[in-house]
């Protein structure tokens, strides 16, 4: 079974470090899902086989809205310097709130654990705040690994530890974040329903908002308010790989 790490960006960061305390098929027919449902389940799929990226560029995107992320963008600035310590639900329900997602949350990498942990989830993962996925083998690790925008067409099939988790995750789409060069983390959004599917324009806004992502992990892990997040999240035992 082929597995993903998690390689560094050159660049290096001079942030002090910050220790975690844990962590049905498609109406909309495509391509890859028809020959998806040709193969067997007997035994895990190829990484390749599970990634849809590509097929972001063939759906028709919504439009982008201007005025409606001027005004987004301007309440987590505001957010941001107001009360930092709860940026990352703010940024998380924003996604939500204006993308296809059903769930979306932040995952951050914990070199030292070798995980990510999701300190802000909405939506039907919400009961997952505090969770986390192996940083060697998971879509966070693989999105950190390609540094680029992924989507992920059930990732279960290839990453089966995460077969459990309910509701089923139809869709995944995850943009990499950096602080001073370095990959530290994604921002993420999730589809359940299996009638709907993510556009160009939710990856792009994805992207948009990775900055604010960015810069609040910046702020947090420099005050030390970061620390206190995660010393506070619930606990979850990190799942490892079959």
């Amino acid at each position: 079974m082929r597995k993903s790490g998690v390689v560094e960006i050159p660049g290096g960061s001079d942030l002090p470090t910050t220790h975690f305390s844990s962590l049905n098929p498609s109406l909309l027919r495509s391509p890859h899902l028809q020959a998806c449902e040709m193969k067997t389940t007997d035994a895990p799929w190829e990484l390749d086989e599970v990634i849809s990226t590509p097929e972001l560029e063939q759906r028709q995107a919504r439009v982008a809205d201007p005025g409606t992320e001027a005004r987004v963008t301007g309440e987590l600035m505001r957010e941001l310097a107001k009360a930092p310590e709860d940026f990352f639900p703010r940024l998380v329900q924003a996604v939500l709130d204006h993308t296809n997602a059903e769930s979306s949350g932040i995952s951050l990498l914990d070199e030292a654990e070798k995980k990510f942990v999701w300190p802000a989830v909405v939506g039907g993962l919400k009961a997952f705040i505090g969770a986390g996925t192996p940083s060697d083998f998971g879509p966070c690790g693989t999105v950190l690994e390609r540094n680029a925008p992924m989507l992920f067409s059930h990732p279960e099939r290839h990453f089966t530890y995460l077969k459990p988790i309910t509701p089923a995750l139809e869709e995944v789409l995850l943009v990499p974040f950096h602080v001073n060069g370095k990959a530290v983390g994604t921002l993420w959004a999730v589809i359940h329903d299996p009638a709907r599917q993510f556009d160009r324009e939710d990856r792009r806004f994805l992207e948009s908002l990775s900055h604010f992502a960015a810069t609040a992990y910046r702020v947090l892990t420099q005050t030390g308010v970061l620390q206190s997040i995660l010393d506070n999240l619930p606990q979850h035992p990190t799942p490892r790989p079959c």
